[in-house]
């Protein structure tokens, strides 16, 4: 297993952010995404980690697997799923991902989260999200309470937050009863383009009205500040299945609120 792609933080190492990517992709993309190795930059224009100099970021690659979904074909996934494109008829009539391989997707997420725990930086200092499939996983094992986390304590600490970036509820079904008792108090941002045809912008609708009317998650509106407890929705018109500079300048807003730079001796 190759090592884990990461960004270090340049100040007081605070917070973390582990970030899930889609499927078939790996970990070193949405590295180079966040570090802004893609992107031209006016003069002083600073990169997304620069903004959050206290913040260490990992993105972990998924184990290789069967996806029902591209015939069969193995490739990095978080669990298998039996549709691809994702779109609302398909989400609404049936459910498309398996049970046992999205609880060992989401066993991945929280082993990272207890590693961090043990050098130091308390859950409450944690973001989970992630891209797609990943964002996806993200909703499960940052909302999860012990049914989804079977090997902590996810009933009895909440995560900083967690950013769900073109992506959906998935088992849907059995969501209600798994989750945390915190899901409720727990700032989420939700970005979706307008324009996406793998997982379409209205699944994305979609699942969040599923938050706020089977679980009663405050759903906030487009003018809300980003970082409050509830779902943040945000549409990005023209968009497809990929990020934008707007959604990251939104990302790096919803940080800075739910895990602020602190001088360490206050921790």
């Amino acid at each position: 297993m190759r090592p884990l792609a990461i960004i270090q933080p340049t100040a007081a190492h605070t917070a973390t952010v582990i970030f899930a990517h889609g499927l078939g992709d790996e970990g070193e993309s949405w590295r180079a995404v966040i570090s802004g190795d893609y992107d031209y930059r006016q003069p002083g224009e600073l990169t997304i980690p620069a903004h959050l100099p206290h913040v260490k970021w990992i993105f972990p690659d998924a184990p290789k697997q069967a996806v029902t979904a591209n015939f069969g074909m193995t490739m990095p996934a978080w669990f298998d799923m039996s549709d691809l494109p994702l779109r609302p008829g398909q989400y609404l009539n049936k459910v498309c991902e398996e049970d046992e391989t999205v609880k060992n997707g989401v066993q991945i997420i929280d082993d990272l989260v207890q590693a961090e725990i043990k050098a130091g930086i308390p859950e409450s200092r944690i973001v989970v999200g992630g891209f797609s499939q990943g964002g996806a996983l993200a909703l499960v094992a940052g909302l999860g309470g012990k049914d989804w986390r079977t090997k902590s304590s996810g009933d009895e600490n909440k995560l900083a937050g967690v950013v769900v970036l073109s992506g959906w509820m998935p088992i849907r079904e059995k969501f209600e009863s798994r989750i945390s008792p915190h899901a409720k108090s727990i700032p989420l941002l939700w970005g979706h383009g307008t324009a996406d045809s793998v997982i379409y912008h209205k699944v994305g609708e979609i699942s969040v009205d599923l938050l706020q009317d089977q679980l009663g998650i405050v759903k906030h509106s487009a003018q809300d500040q980003l970082g409050a407890p509830g779902v943040n929705f945000r549409s990005y018109e023209r968009m497809g299945h990929t990020s934008c500079p707007k959604e990251m300048e939104d990302l790096v807003t919803f940080l800075g609120s739910v895990i602020p730079q602190q001088q360490t001796q206050n921790l």
